[in-house]
Formats: C-alpha cells, structure tokens, sequence
C-alpha cells in the first residue's frame, strides 16, 4: 500500500475509532437527558459502522457484496435515530414506546435483502434494482433529516437555546455525510474515499465544539420556567390557537388537553400555555371552557336543541361530564345550564 493510501487509511479510521469511543462515553454519561445521551450514542455507533464499512471497501482487494448491503442498509437507521433523538430534546415527556421502532422496519428489510444477497447477483440482477435500492435507501435518509430539521426548527421558541445549536449542529453534519455519499456514487468525479475523510472532519469538529461549549451537558428537555418567546411569535402561536379552537372547533373534542394541542401547534406545553395566559389572561382549561360554554349557550337558544338533555349538550361541547358542565357553565353565567333554559322559556 502506498503512502498516500496509508494516510487516507488513518484519517478515515481515526474518525470511526472517534466515534466509537465517543458512542461509548455518551451510553455511560449520566449528565443532561440520559435518553437523548444513549440515542446520540446509538447514532454514532451506527455512523461508525457505516463508515467502517466505506474504509473497507475503498482499502480492500474485494469485500463480500453481503456487506456492502447490509452496511447500506443501516443508512435506513441513520435519519430515524436523529429524528427520535430530536423528539429527546424537545418533548418532556418523550418515552421510547414500542411504536417508535416502528421507524426501524425499513432498516431491518434493507439488513434482510443485504443477507440474501450473493456475488452472482450483481451480475445477474438487473442494474436498475440497485439503482432503485441506492435512491430509496439516500432518499429515506434524506427524508428524516429535513423532516427532524423542520420540526426543530417549529420547537425553537420552546427549547433552549444549547438545545436547538446541538440540533442543529448535528444536522449540518450529517447533511454534509450524506452529500458525501451521494456525490459518492459519481465514482468517477469524487473519490469514494472522500465520505469517510468527511466523516471523520465532522465527528472532529463536532465534538470539539459540542466538549468545548458543554452542549451535551445541557441537554435536557426541560423548558424554560419563562419561556423567552417575542411578542411575534407569541401573537403567531396564538393566531393558530384560535384557528383551531374557533374555525375548527378542536374545543367539542373531551379528550383535547394542553399536550395533545401543544402537539398539534408543534410548540412545548409550556410555551403553549405561557401564550394563551398572556393572550387570554386565563389558563388552558378556562380559555377552553369559555369556547364551550358559549356554544353550549347557542345551542340552548336552538329550536332544534330543545328537546335534547343537559347531559347531551355537554357532550356535544367538550365537556366529559356533566358536573364539569355545570361548574363551568355557572362559573362564566352566574347560573346553571337548566336554571339558563328556564330563563329562555319564559
């Protein structure tokens, strides 16, 4: 091997033995999220590999078309690994659920096909099944980093600011691996080689400064107690607030709460709710029941609606029990919803 080669050898290997010491050190670390330590950790781990796998292939006489598959098939591991590791640091109460695993299935069916792949098949199998493999495998990839990225960025009034920086390092970096890889399969233009040297620049540079400005820390996904929004944003959020509970009518719904609008509003509960106490000068569940109590008032007043029970018209407004109904009613009325009807009546 010449001396060049051996070179591009070392700087390649340097950044998968990086990895995996730095993949190691994360598993074990106890400050910051522990969860979003161990997810960064297996992203790592799986980066490592997948670069490994490149070293080999650009340094070896031949390497079984078995790997070279299987090593591909981890890319479909990549892009969902940073995905949920994002939702880590930016949901409080993110837990690894069995339908989050749900995201690997396309991982494990690219590791399969890689298994039943032999040398014979690169010859006998036609050329445009692996040029469908490659695009669908960078595709998936590609897909889960700018979709992560986008959510992120909808989060970033709600996370703190070391949080949304390290988000979004990571995304630079591994937008830069994934143009490598791709520029990659133009063998004849960029070297092969060039995917593992970048990899090995952006693990360099990442972990300088993410160990320089102590990110990893920090992380955690705890919000602010006062959530520093501006008055734009905080007018923006609550504009969509509105179009959901008003136009759309998301407050008929029993089970809406503050996470699962929060959710849908792609904002932290915390700053969801710090908008409508400033907007509203209430809390969730008043400013939500004041939208429920007056429709429940518009449906008293209908023809239509008179022969229908209390009880029924409580449902029908978001209510999911009549005691809540009547407590909220006489709270924003000054009576009950039956001594209202019979106010109507006379």
């Amino acid at each position: 091997m010449r001396a060049h080669d051996i070179i591009l050898v070392v700087i390649s290997g340097l950044g998968v033995i990086h990895g995996l010491f730095l993949a190691l050190f994360l598993w074990g670390y106890q400050k910051g999220n522990s969860l979003s330590n161990k997810l960064l950790s297996t992203l790592l781990t799986v980066l490592s590999f997948r670069i490994g796998k490149s070293v080999f292939l650009e340094f070896t006489q031949s390497i079984d078309i078995k790997i070279i598959f299987v090593g591909l098939s981890t890319i479909m591991a990549i892009g969902p690994l940073y995905y949920l590791f994002t939702l880590s640091c930016t949901r409080i109460s993110f837990r690894l659920t069995p339908k989050y695993f749900l995201h690997f299935i396309p991982a494990i069916i690219g590791f399969v096909i890689g298994l039943q792949l032999e040398e014979h098949h690169s010859k006998t199998l036609p050329l445009a099944l692996f040029v469908v493999l490659f695009v669908i495998y960078y595709l998936h990839f590609l897909v889960y980093l700018l979709y992560s990225y986008w959510y992120v960025r909808q989060q970033k009034a709600g996370i703190n600011s070391d949080t949304f920086v390290l988000l979004r390092l990571f995304f630079y970096g591994l937008l830069v691996i994934w143009l490598a890889y791709v520029l990659n399969l133009f063998d004849d233009v960029i070297p092969y080689v060039v995917g593992p040297i970048l990899y090995s620049i952006v693990a360099y540079v990442i972990s300088f400064i993410v160990i320089s400005q102590g990110y990893i820390s920090r992380i955690n996904h705890v919000k602010y107690k006062t959530t520093a929004v501006t008055e734009e944003q905080s007018d923006h959020i609550y504009a969509k607030v509105l179009k959901l509970i008003v136009e759309e009518k998301q407050f008929q719904k029993t089970d809406l709460t503050l996470k699962s609008l929060s959710e849908s509003l792609h904002v932290s509960p915390q700053v969801l709710s710090q908008v409508i106490n400033q907007k509203s000068g209430s809390n969730f569940n008043n400013f939500v029941n004041a939208f429920r109590i007056e429709e429940s008032k518009r449906l008293l007043h209908l023809e239509e609606f008179k022969s229908q029970t209390i009880a029924s018209i409580a449902f029908d407004v978001g209510f999911n029990s009549i005691s809540s109904f009547n407590t909220a009613f006489k709270k924003q009325t000054g009576v009950t919803p039956m001594a209202y009807r019979q106010q109507l009546s006379k």
